[in-house]
């Protein structure tokens, strides 16, 4: 057991050195200065500070190739990152958008062996054949064409070797930096950080579980079942694990191949109804959506339906918060900045207390510019997005499964503008948003939220005795404690306690030079070539201790 935390602390030192290493090579230096972690980078990092990079970049662009070359986790938490301009500004979020997911295909071998060890059987004896050239390859899995016994064509999905270690591994990494910016970087603390970490890391794990995704694809599969115009795949589940996935093959073009859409001679603006349609049902009525909606992930049918496809991705929403979306939309057609302002602080997090007045007051300043605009001309995903980012200045946190919506709107708009510039996607909101309103005023439902509301105050009541009896008990016995935290103390006491220790050293160091020359200089003792041995003991003690002392100062970037 030693061995192996052994091993695993050896690694994420290496992998935290590579880290520190590019981001020292792209011109972050500073960064790892603030983290107190230029102990951890190369020694040619720390003597030069700095490796070469191209001046003529931006900081943003510098960022973007960094990820890059970092690999597949870091690429996931860029584009993650993209989509919170509240938190890294406009210029980082537009540049880490641009990261995409493409990595070099794993050999066939790998492939033949993988499906070996989930299915128990070769490659053979369940398909009739595979296109060794992958469909698509991708940072977390790469996806081959094949055909079953009986014919039908399907597709595969293989997880890379490894992967899942990788990631957990450069998880781990990320713990570790992310404690280190919150102690020592004042700034971090206030945005939430942890929180986006957090999802981060719940996101990339669900999608390495494949079992998850296809379980995911199937209900949405039955929720849009009574939808002519939507495709999901079907999963054929005895060949499907946790590091494959077998699906039906959907033809199809992407909706941005505008040459193979004229092709087809599809109806566009029926086609990109029923996207967006499909969309906003997602949203407002299953509580279940597809979080990733880019163009490679929908295909259009040459009959003209809408076919969905990878379902890594995908978003949760409890019955509340779609109710406060459907507000949202209607209050951001009604102009009705106050119940903007209330929903958000409903959905969200509150710290302290809201200046709700310039929170209402910015919130006129974002959607006055729209006013009188046709509503195709009203963009909903950028508005939605920009409320978030507002509400992160008036210290309002809104939970991540809101920043995933609003991610996939944008992209999404983006898809449906793609088939047809003249549909508007808030046209095909409206009337699921009416039904929420409709459910939320169902006489039935308020009895239900009524007897809800009664059962908690009637254990609130029952309690209330027990609990104020404790609370008295404590004060008569003196037990009663309030604790006081004090910020930054601890960083403090940590840096006095390095000046200290340095002090003490270089004292001793100081004493040792002093009693040996006053040893040497008196001739007595043992001698060795003339010399008293114990001068010549205490001059090396000195020596050495110095350059220790040299070599620390030196590691931690600060003379």
């Amino acid at each position: 057991m030693r061995i192996t935390r052994l091993a695993h602390t050896y690694m994420l030192a290496g992998r935290l050195r590579e880290i520190l290493k590019v981001f020292a090579k792209n011109g972050f230096w500073q960064i790892v200065e603030d983290l107190r972690l230029t102990r951890y980078a190369p020694v040619a990092n720390r003597i030069r500070q700095t490796l070469h990079y191209e001046e003529e970049l931006t900081a943003p662009e510098r960022l973007r190739m960094a990820f890059e070359e970092l690999g597949p986790t870091f690429v996931k938490l860029g584009q993650l990152l993209a989509s919170r301009p509240d938190i890294i500004g406009d210029n980082f979020a537009v540049e880490l958008s641009k990261l995409r997911e493409e990595a070099s295909p794993f050999p066939f071998e790998q492939v033949e062996l993988i499906i070996r060890e989930e299915t128990g059987k070769r490659w053979d004896e369940i398909f009739e054949k595979i296109d060794e050239t992958p469909l698509a390859a991708a940072s977390v899995a790469q996806v081959h064409r094949a055909a079953l016994k009986d014919g039908r064509k399907v597709v595969i999905k293989i997880q890379r070797p490894s992967i899942t270690k990788l990631i957990s591994r450069d998880l781990a990494v990320l713990q570790l930096l992310l404690a280190a910016a919150e102690k020592y970087i004042e700034e971090a603390k206030d945005l939430g950080l942890h929180v986006i970490l957090d999802e981060f890391s719940r996101s990339i794990k669900r999608e390495l579980d494949f079992m998850l995704e296809a379980s995911n694809s199937q209900r949405l599969r039955r929720e849009t079942a009574d939808e002519p115009d939507i495709v999901i795949p079907e999963v054929h589940w005895e060949y499907t694990t946790e590091k494959m996935i077998v699906f039906e093959e959907v033809e199809g073009v992407a909706p941005t191949d505008q040459k193979a859409l004229d092709a087809l001679g599809i109806d566009r603006k029926k086609t990109a109804s029923a996207l967006a349609r499909a969309i906003m049902r997602q949203v407002l009525m299953d509580g279940v959506f597809h979080a990733d909606l880019h163009s490679g992930n929908i295909r259009i049918t040459p009959e003209g339906k809408i076919a969905l496809l990878d379902f890594g991705a995908v978003g949760y929403l409890s019955e509340e918060m779609r109710e406060s979306i459907g507000n949202l939309l209607f209050s951001i057609l009604a102009r009705d900045y106050q119940e903007m302002v209330n929903e958000f602080m409903k959905v969200g997090y509150c710290d302290g207390i809201i200046d709700e007045r310039g929170f209402e007051r910015d919130l006129r300043e974002l959607t006055e510019p729209y006013r009188g605009r046709p509503l195709e001309a009203l963009p909903i995903g950028k508005i939605l997005s920009e409320g978030i980012s507002m509400s992160r200045r008036y210290k309002v946190r809104v939970p991540p499964e809101l920043v995933m919506l609003v991610r996939t709107l944008l992209v999404a708009e983006e898809a449906v503008s793609a088939i047809n510039p003249d549909t508007v996607v808030l046209d095909e909101a409206l009337p699921f948003a009416k039904k929420l309103l409709l459910r939320r005023l169902d006489p039935k439902r308020q009895l239900k939220l009524m007897k809800r509301a009664a059962g908690d105050y009637g254990e609130m009541v029952r309690k209330l005795p027990s609990q104020l009896s404790r609370i008295l008990q404590r004060v008569i016995d003196s037990r009663l404690s309030i604790d006081f935290v004090h910020k930054g103390y601890e960083q403090m006491l940590s840096e006095m306690d390095r000046v200290t220790n340095r002090l003490s050293l270089s004292v001793i160091i100081g004493a040792l030079i002093v009693g040996s020359a006053l040893i040497s200089h008196s001739g007595r003792g043992p001698l060795l070539w003339d010399f008293p041995v114990f001068g010549i003991v205490g001059f090396l003690m000195a020596g050495l201790m110095g350059l220790w002392l040299a070599i620390m100062i030196l590691r931690s970037g600060k003379l």
